[in-house]
């Protein structure tokens, strides 16, 4: 996995891609139709790359990523992120879907975030009945991590709007 240039995002995709709660991610399935799905993302600024989770009940995103690793993610509903007109962002990559076996970092900033912008979720892992009958739910997962190729920004939000595109330096 190559790390993007964390130097080439302008502040404002950056604090999108951290600050969001929420955005569509879209993978391909068997036909070749796209299908999009809302989906919590943990931007790794270190490493460059957006890490989302699934439960293995409801695994079609990961079988879709491994079939047809390439993936978008949308950010464009910026509800609860406390940022002021923020723009749209569209990051198309490549994702790389595994067991989580370990709590890896990332992994782990990815919890964090879920806990910390939905805190009604500690009910359900704090109680050990609930932890016990639901583990395969709540910690049984498959990771996706989305190397970016190329972002688009509609600044504003403003898709009535040519989008800027970002180069991505190292990425091919």
């Amino acid at each position: 996995m190559r790390p993007m240039n964390r130097a080439a995002l302008p502040a404002d995709v950056e604090a999108v891609l951290g600050q969001f709660y929420t955005c569509e991610f879209t993978t391909v399935n068997r036909q070749g139709q796209p299908m999009t799905w809302p989906a919590v993302p943990y931007y790794d600024p270190a490493r460059g790359t957006i890490v989302c989770a699934v439960s293995i009940a409801f695994a079609t995103k990961a079988y879709n990523a491994r079939r047809h690793p390439q993936v978008s993610l949308l950010f464009s509903d910026p509800t609860g992120s406390h940022l002021s007109d923020p723009p749209a962002v569209l990051v198309q990559g490549q994702a790389q879907v595994a067991e989580v076996l370990d709590y890896t970092p990332d992994i782990i900033g990815l919890f964090k975030t879920v806990a910390r912008r939905q805190p009604d979720s500690r009910r359900f892992t704090s109680n050990p009945i609930i932890r016990r009958l639901f583990v395969w739910y709540l910690f049984q997962r498959l990771s996706l991590t989305v190397t970016p190729e190329r972002i688009l920004v509609w600044p504003n939000g403003d898709f009535d709007r040519s989008p800027t595109q970002i180069e991505l330096a190292g990425v091919v």
